[in-house]
């Protein structure tokens, strides 16, 4: 009984034994464990916050240090044959001095036989790895771990001890699988560091090409302009238009050119004056017929009237504006429309610029801001700058700038200006705004008067291009509804004639037409000074709208002192 019982005291003790081997290979896998999901993090937290090489350098070996304990650490990476030391922890005069050495091929022998990390004991592998910097630290162990890309070595860590020591089992398997994620961080680094100094490179030699043609290509356009003004025969004068449209283009890619340049060296600036947003707005309107015409594309305002003033850079922002408002007629097909809007909301003009054209991707929409991108679809070209220039400009407004689109429903552009602050001022009656009405069917007229029947308008009617044109060498108009399909002296015919005379040129006209979807009307009402039209059946609210927009803008206008 008594062998019994000492026979079940041992296997007891055994189990026990058993039990506590496993719990502590429990507790040290999980050590293990936390560990490596420590330096991961630390990893993670270096890729994610470093915005240069030395920087992410640098944390990674305070990775190490902390992963390992060891007391002086530096990465070494390749440059050719060498291995330059790029970063340190308590070794930094190395990285100061630009300390390098050669590449052995011992030492690669030696690397590529063992197991990393390799413990450098012997005088042969010290000679190859060591410093004198890291003799007169008194380093005793110095451990070097591989960074391995493919088949070729990339750099090396070496982690050095005052004390002998050798990493146990778990240090080695945590330093092999950190090995593989920091090479790849690195080498992800570094090839991205290269990228941004070929570009750098690349803008640079673009802007200096781009200052140093602005002079010959003046030349040629000024000889160009010299000689079509010389040329009355119309076949000649082909080949001398086609020189002067080149040089045009040449023209518009140099200063995109520059604008880039002064964009990525933080040179771009912009010359604010306050101004109203619909004059700015209308201008680009008119700035961009010829293009529209001659994709057959309509394009159209839509303006909130009494839009509050803006102070901004009217050149810049003309820019923004005609380059929108060129891409949507370039991905809009003949017969299509634009749309160019203008409202207020909490404190801001959001301006837009809508087509009814291709639409873009999802996939692409991200990228459209982007240096050099174009929308992947053929027949379109362009230096792929326009919007990353329009971005800027807006930006240094303290705007925004968006994009909404669905493929085959069209794109729509926004972007924001700040209304300029406004004093508050008492309220009065607004002055008395003449509105000229030209048809020659009195029912028609009788309906604008209805729709535009207001206590501070005051509405005057023509029944013909001729007395049109004998009130307004009598009378001040703030805008002119002229119909186009009048007899005798059609709409278009009156418009050329008051804009002929010094006292009605600047009226605003917007003509009445029953063929809105007729891009050929269309342009030829602005060919004829159009500032906007109406289409027939009119719609009342759009007709004040219209109206009330131009109104506004001249009694600002006139109250602005000269």
């Amino acid at each position: 009984m008594h062998r019994e019982a000492m026979h079940t005291t041992e296997e007891l003790v055994d189990e026990l034994e058993h039990e506590k081997r496993a719990r502590q290979r429990v507790v040290a896998e999980a050590e293990s464990q936390r560990r490596f999901a420590g330096s991961l993090d630390r990893l993670a937290t270096a890729v994610s916050t470093s915005d240069n090489l030395e920087t992410l350098l640098r944390q990674l070996l305070e990775m190490f240090v902390e992963a390992v304990h060891v007391d002086v650490a530096v990465i070494r990476l390749r440059e050719g044959d060498r291995l330059r030391s790029r970063a340190a922890v308590g070794l930094e005069e190395e990285v100061t001095s630009g300390f390098s050495l050669p590449i052995d091929d011992r030492l690669v022998g030696k690397i590529a036989a063992d197991a990393p990390p390799l413990v450098l004991s012997s005088s042969a592998t010290d000679a190859l790895c060591k410093s004198e910097l890291i003799r007169q630290k008194g380093i005793r162990a110095l451990h070097c771990l591989p960074l391995v890309e493919g088949d070729r070595l990339f750099g090396v860590v070496y982690m050095g001890t005052h004390a002998e020591r050798e990493f146990t089992q778990e240090d080695q398997s945590l330093l092999r699988m950190l090995a593989l994620r920091v090479t790849a961080a690195i080498v992800h680094h570094t090839t991205c560091e290269a990228l941004q100094r070929a570009v750098r490179v690349r803008d640079d030699v673009l802007a200096v090409v781009a200052h140093d043609l602005q002079n010959p290509l003046n030349v040629i356009s000024i000889a160009a302009s010299t000689l079509l003004q010389r040329m009355p025969d119309s076949l000649a004068r082909r080949p001398i238009e086609r020189i002067t449209r080149a040089a045009q283009r040449a023209d518009r890619l140099i200063r995109d050119l520059l604008d880039i340049s002064a964009i990525e060296t933080a040179q771009f600036s912009i010359e604010r004056q306050r101004m109203e947003p619909a004059d700015l707005i209308l201008s680009s309107l008119e700035s961009q017929q010829n293009l529209a015409a001659d994709a057959s594309v309509i394009i159209a305002s839509d303006l909130s009237p009494e839009l509050p003033p803006i102070e901004a850079d009217e050149e810049r922002l003309l820019q923004v504006l005609e380059n929108l408002i060129g891409n949507a007629v370039k991905f809009t097909p003949a017969g299509g429309s634009i749309t160019v809007g203008a409202d207020y909301r909490d404190g801001e003009i959001v301006v837009s610029v809508k087509d009814n054209g291709s639409g873009i991707a999802p996939d692409q929409l991200p990228h459209i801001f982007d240096r050099y991108w174009r929308v992947r679809t053929g027949g379109h070209r362009g230096t792929g700058l326009g919007l990353t220039i329009s971005k800027a400009i807006v930006e240094a407004h303290c705007g925004r700038i968006w994009a909404e689109s669905s493929p085959g429903h069209g794109t729509t552009m926004f972007f924001t200006i700040p209304a300029a602050p406004t004093r508050a001022l008492t309220p009065k009656s607004p002055p008395t705004a003449n509105i000229l009405l030209v048809d020659d069917r009195p029912e028609n007229l009788l309906s604008l008067k209805a729709i535009l029947e207001r206590p501070d308008y005051r509405l005057v009617t023509a029944t013909s291009g001729p007395e049109a044109l004998s009130i307004a060498l009598r009378e001040s108009f703030a805008v002119a509804l002229i119909d186009i399909a009048m007899p005798e002296m059609n709409g278009l015919e009156v418009a050329i004639h008051l804009k002929e005379l010094e006292r009605s040129r600047d009226i605003p006209i917007i003509f009445i037409t029953a063929f809105g979807d007729d891009p050929e009307e269309i342009h030829r009402a602005y060919s004829a000074g159009g500032a906007d039209y109406l289409v027939k059946p009119l719609d009342t609210e759009i007709v004040r709208k219209k109206v009330a927009v131009f109104v506004d803008l001249s009694r600002r206008h006139k109250a602005i002192p000269a």
